[in-house]
């Protein structure tokens, strides 16, 4: 997916002033932010596990018998040991099918929680405290982020571009996706069959750390995670940026003009490749005006 050219951070005013004064970001550990069930929501099966144990059976029986591929060379030890086991029994005729079928289903009613709880412990391994995450939007016009993470349009909207030669932060920036239900990340077929792949423990990551419940959607959140060990105890880091990298700073429209001229002067000192804007309300429409052209 091609990230955005400019990425947006929404501020109080005080905030803002001081990241310019700075050239400081804060990155926050997830157990600080507003949404209480960042990287707990654990994805899911679907078909679960338990439904899928049921045709397990089945698949491993029209492999043997059939000649369905199954693409054995990935099974996990034991599945491969049963298939083999089945074939014997399905060249030798030593039992029918549907005998063979009955003898073989059987139950995991509890798999999912288990596996749910697992995933919880292995989050919870990871120590929360430690990460640090960059929350920005693609939007520097959403009239809710204004609202909520701009102190009501006194705030300000800083943009962010990313800068390949530097390698910046923002280059690995990853698209929140939103889902009302908990994200499902493969089938319970494919997990009894195959286990625990590469492929899965990315899409696992993944839901866990880059998915939110769609009430939250209107932030259209990207993010970027980094861990520090030895900052843990903080819960929070003030990282450093380069000057050429803030691309923008819009002032809010009911921001003052105290804090119009205290941004003008720290552009001016600081960050000569950054434009100033302000918002104005035009026919209850947020409209974005050039204040200061980027040098």
């Amino acid at each position: 997916m091609q990230l955005p050219s400019v990425f947006y951070k929404y501020t109080p005013s005080s905030t803002a002033c001081l990241v310019l004064e700075s050239s400081r970001l804060r990155w926050s550990s997830p157990l600080l932010f507003n949404d209480i069930s960042e990287f707990q929501r654990m994805p899911q099966f679907y078909p679960s596990v338990a439904d899928s144990y049921k045709d397990l059976p089945k698949a491993i029986v029209d492999a043997a018998y059939d000649g369905k591929d199954i693409n054995e060379e990935n099974l996990v030890p034991q599945v491969r040991l049963l298939l083999n086991l089945v074939k014997k029994i399905a060249s030798d005729g030593s039992k029918k099918r549907e005998d063979l079928l009955e003898e073989l289903t059987g139950e995991l009613v509890s798999a999912d929680k288990n596996i749910e709880l697992a995933l919880q412990d292995y989050v919870k391994n990871l120590g929360l405290n430690a990460a640090r995450v960059l929350c920005v939007t693609s939007e520097y016009d959403n009239q809710a982020m204004w609202g909520n993470y701009a102190e009501n349009h006194t705030g300000c909207v800083m943009g962010f571009r990313h800068i390949v030669e530097r390698s910046t932060p923002l280059i690995a920036a990853t698209q929140v996706s939103y889902s009302a239900e908990r994200p499902v990340v493969g089938s319970g077929l494919d997990f009894l069959l195959f286990g625990n792949t590469s492929e899965l423990r990315k899409r696992t990551l993944h839901a866990i750390f880059y998915t939110k419940d769609k009430s939250w959607e209107y932030e259209r959140e990207w993010r970027v995670i980094t861990w520090r060990r030895n900052e843990a105890e903080k819960q929070v880091g003030d990282y450093l940026f380069y000057p050429e990298e803030l691309e923008s700073v819009t002032i809010g429209a009911r921001a003052t003009s105290v804090t119009e001229e205290r941004v003008r002067q720290l552009i001016s000192e600081k960050y000569t490749r950054a434009s100033l804007y302000r918002m104005e309300l035009h026919g209850g429409k947020l409209e974005r005006k050039l204040l200061i052209c980027a040098g």
